[in-house]
C-alpha cells in the first residue's frame, strides 16, 4: 500500500504536465511557403513542439508588418514568441479557445504578405492588412491536422509565411489513480491521433505483467500503435475489442509490479493475465460515461505500476473522439 500511495504522488505531478493538452511532443510538418524572397528565414519549431498557440498578434497597415504567436505550455505557462517584421501598423490580437486551433491560413501576396485571414476549427477571423497583392493564396491543412507555428521570410515587413503543422491529438478528460510500486519510469499515452479507438490489448506475461501495449483503429481503417511499457520477457498475449466495444476498468493484483491484469468492457470481462502473487488487491475503473482513452504509470523491466486515462464514452456506436466544433 505504501508503494502505491507513493506512486501515486510521483506520477500526479508528471500526469499534470503531459495530459493537459493533445499536441505535446509532436513531429511538426510543413505546408508550402507563400510570398516574397525578401527577409530573412524564420521558424519558431522550437516553442510548437511544446506548447499550443493561445494568441496570434497581428500588425497591419496596407500590409502585413509584423506577426507573433503566444503560445500555453504543458505547464500552464505562457511562451510569446519572437516578432516576425517591423515595428509598423496597427495592432489586433486574435485569441484562441482552449479547444480551438488553426487549420488555415489565406490572403493576398506579391513581394510580402498584403493582407492575411486566420481559419480555425471553430470560426474565421477578420482580415488584416491591405487589399493590394497580386496573387491570392490559401493553405488550409489536411483533416486532422493543426497548425502548431509560423514559418517563412521577414524584415521591415512580414514577406513570407507558411504554417507549420502536426496531427491533432485527442483531449483526455481525466485519469484515474494508479497502482503498483514506484519503480520504473513514469508514463503517459499522450499522442492519441483524433478518431482513434482502442482495438487491441496487447501483453507479454510470466508471474508478472512483463509489458503492455495499445492498438488503435483510426477513423480510416488503418491502426495506430501506441508506445510498449515495461520489459520484453513473458509469453505475448491479445485482447482484442469489438468495434463496439470500449474498455472501462482494470483490477488485479500488485506489489511492486503489476503481478496480474484483467480488463473489464462495456461488454465483458477478459480472462486474468499475469500471474497468482502481489500482496494488494487493485481495481481501477473509469467515471461512469466515460471510457479508457490510453495508459498511464511506471515501468522498467517490468510494468511497475498501472491507470488509466480516460474520455467521453461513445455514443450510438459513433467513436468518441471527435474533432469539437
Amino acid at each position: 500500500m505504501r508503494n502505491t500511495l507513493l506512486g501515486t504522488i510521483i506520477l500526479l505531478a508528471i500526469l499534470t504536465f503531459a495530459l493537459s493538452s493533445p499536441g505535446f511532443g509532436q513531429t511538426p510538418s510543413q505546408t508550402q511557403m507563400v510570398g516574397g524572397s525578401g527577409g530573412n528565414p524564420f521558424q519558431d519549431t522550437s516553442i510548437a513542439t511544446d506548447g499550443r498557440i493561445s494568441e496570434v498578434r497581428v500588425s497591419a497597415g496596407k500590409m502585413i508588418d509584423s506577426i507573433q504567436a503566444i503560445y500555453v505550455l504543458p505547464d500552464g505557462r505562457t511562451v510569446t514568441g519572437p516578432l516576425h517584421g517591423g515595428p509598423g501598423g496597427n495592432s489586433s490580437s486574435f485569441r484562441l479557445d482552449s479547444d480551438e486551433y488553426i487549420i488555415g491560413i489565406s490572403g493576398r501576396y506579391g513581394k510580402n504578405i498584403d493582407c492575411l485571414r486566420i481559419q480555425t476549427n471553430k470560426r474565421t477571423s477578420p482580415l488584416y492588412g491591405g487589399s493590394g497583392g497580386r496573387q491570392d493564396y490559401n493553405l488550409t491543412l489536411s483533416s486532422g491536422n493543426q497548425a502548431v507555428a509560423f514559418f517563412g521570410r521577414s524584415g521591415a515587413m512580414l514577406d513570407a509565411i507558411g504554417l507549420v503543422y502536426a496531427p491533432v491529438y485527442m483531449q483526455v478528460a481525466g485519469q484515474t489513480n494508479i497502482a503498483g510500486g514506484s519503480g520504473g519510469s513514469a508514463f503517459a499515452d499522450r499522442q492519441i491521433p483524433l478518431g482513434a479507438r482502442i482495438s487491441e490489448v496487447r501483453l507479454s506475461v510470466g508471474n508478472y505483467i512483463d509489458g503492455i501495449q495499445l492498438v488503435y483503429t483510426l477513423q480510416d481503417g488503418s491502426t495506430f500503435e501506441g508506445p510498449h511499457h515495461g520489459g520484453g520477457g513473458g509469453t505475448s498475449s491479445v485482447f482484442k475489442l469489438d468495434s463496439n466495444e470500449y474498455i472501462v476498468g482494470i483490477s488485479g493484483r500488485c506489489g511492486e509490479y503489476i503481478d496480474s491484469l484483467i480488463i473489464r468492457t462495456n461488454k465483458r470481462t477478459s480472462p486474468q493475465f499475469g500471474g497468482n502473487g502481489g500482496r494488494n488487491q487493485y481495481s481501477i475503473a473509469v467515471p461512469s460515461g466515460n471510457q479508457a482513452a490510453g495508459l498511464i504509470g511506471r515501468s522498467g523491466r517490468y510494468l511497475d505500476a498501472i491507470g488509466l486515462s480516460y474520455a467521453a464514452a461513445a455514443r450510438q456506436g459513433r467513436d468518441f473522439f471527435r474533432r469539437r466544433n
